[in-house]
């Protein structure tokens, strides 16, 4: 079909950017020019002429960005019931690295089709859950996988790989991925190393045993032949801190053996999880193991609840404050909590924010060139990572405390998660690549969110385009829910 000049020039009318000074996510310093967008491709970068029927959208005085990449993210829980994805998207994220610590949507290719039926704000990739797996063949059994059982894990991953998962992930911190030994989790790497995937983690033990859990992820990825990732990096008790410098040499030393090790981090001193988590085992009649675990991360005024539902006026509380309150000890305390929520009969919920890292470890891992950032987050978060992680490294590490320059930020947000899960035609501005951008203001953009109020909006992000459509647009939703599933192509 040959077309006349006038339907040539209305096919290529689409959305200027203008006047912004755009990194374009390979880590450079901005350039001020223009971006051309049609459709939901960008297909212009420098001088842009308007042409009649063009939206302009005026980046005078903003930088220009690839839409961010959350590395680790569960904001696909409930996404279907709210849509705008309004914490991530206000964030600048575009794209959210779902199906993480082991648990993922199964069958993922339910998942993926929903999302097109019923398109989102964000886009998706996700992995396969090491863990979802192994409860839907074997329960919550604390034993090796019988011959039949491991042949049934393995084809369901298989599956799921075919569907396009970008690798395994795993969450051996918690049931029933904790009951796996390492040569279960190889088995099971060794069938996404098949597809070209990638094995990610949130390892065995984050605070006294973390090297041991990091060796553990290398070994994985030794035996399995294929990358590895440290899920939300840390260093989560007092007897480890001070030593991020030894991890990244671990990687370091990993790499100089022919393995791909990296990971991705948050940027907060806290984690968000279970109360059962700060103990080793599930011996939580234990006294003695609660009074070290708590001592690990500095006391009982390290832990808030943020959830608890047999008693909700604990909620928003520590436990040093609990104890002041009911006048119980903590460790009563805590042993009370797991069991109302997890005791025979019991169904109660539960969640803590547990303040466990130092600031010095935390800014060498935001530092180091091979770890990106994620939020960990989930839409409704009670954690203010779920609102708040990437503003936060703007505002606070690169802006405030210069921990590193913009530009090497803005790649650890775009490009290096890009390669990493393999997300080809995103991450970078360039001609023919897919247009997720954001706007943002170096000067101003910061996190609000706190664990008082963590779906607290942050400030500095006016404009979200997500496939070409403004999601976020000067401040305010459009509508616009152009997000797709991004399965890997094979």
């Amino acid at each position: 079909m040959i077309l006349t000049a006038f339907a040539l020039a209305a096919a290529q009318r689409g959305l200027v950017i203008r006047g912004g000074l755009v990194y374009d996510g390979r880590g450079g310093p901005g350039v001020r020019e223009d971006i051309r967008v049609v459709g939901d491709t960008i297909r212009a970068v420098g001088h842009v002429r308007v042409r009649a029927g063009d939206q302009v959208i005026d980046a005078k005085g903003l930088a220009v960005s690839p839409g961010f990449i959350d590395a680790h993210s569960h904001a696909d829980g409930g996404v279907f019931k709210d849509r705008d994805c309004e914490t991530h998207i206000r964030q600048g994220v575009t794209t959210s690295v779902v199906g993480e610590d082991g648990g993922s949507t199964y069958p993922l290719k339910g998942f993926f089709d929903h999302l097109r039926t019923e398109p989102v704000a964000l886009n998706f990739a996700s992995f396969v859950g090491h863990g979802t797996v192994r409860q839907k063949v074997m329960g919550m059994a604390e034993r090796k996988p019988t011959t039949a059982e491991l042949k049934k894990m393995e084809q369901m991953v298989r599956q799921e790989m075919k569907s396009g998962a970008r690798g395994l992930s795993t969450g051996l911190e918690y049931e029933p991925n904790r009951y796996a030994n390492t040569d279960e989790v190889v088995d099971l790497a060794k069938v996404a190393a098949k597809y070209h995937g990638i094995y990610i983690s949130h390892v065995r033990n984050e605070d006294n045993h973390a090297f041991a859990s990091f060796t553990e992820l290398v070994e994985i990825a030794r035996r399995a032949h294929l990358p590895g990732e440290i899920n939300h990096i840390k260093l989560g008790s007092a007897r480890v801190w001070g030593r991020a410098g030894d991890v990244l040499k671990l990687m370091a030393e990993a790499k100089s053996k022919g393995l791909d090790i990296t990971a991705d981090v948050y940027p907060y001193l806290y984690w968000h999880s279970t109360i059962r988590v700060i103990i080793m085992t599930e011996k939580f009649d234990d006294r003695a193991q609660w009074e070290q675990g708590l001592k690990d991360i500095g006391g009982a005024e390290h832990v808030l609840l943020t959830n608890y539902s047999p008693d909700p006026s604990w909620a928003g509380k520590t436990l040093a404050e609990i104890s002041t309150m009911t006048g119980k000890d903590p460790v009563t305390l805590a042993q009370t909590i797991v069991q109302e929520c997890y005791g025979k009969g019991k169904k109660g919920q539960e969640g803590v924010v547990v303040t466990a890292m130092s600031e010095d470890d935390l800014r060498t891992f935001i530092k180091a060139k091979n770890i990106s950032f994620c939020s960990d987050g989930s839409l409704h978060d009670t954690h203010p990572r779920g609102a708040g992680s990437f503003p936060r490294v703007l505002g606070v590490y690169v802006r405030e405390e210069h921990v590193l320059p913009l530009e090497e930020a803005i790649r650890k947000m775009t490009s290096l998660p890009a390669k990493r899960f393999s997300i080809s035609d995103r991450g970078t501005i360039a001609v023919g690549k897919k247009a997720d951008i954001v706007l943002f203001d170096p000067t101003t953009v910061k996190d609000t969110a706190t664990t008082k109020d963590p779906q607290a909006k942050p400030i500095g992000i006016p404009t979200v385009i997500v496939n070409g459509r403004p999601v976020l647009l000067n401040g305010a939703f459009t509508g616009n829910h152009p997000g797709r599933p991004l399965p890997m192509r094979r």
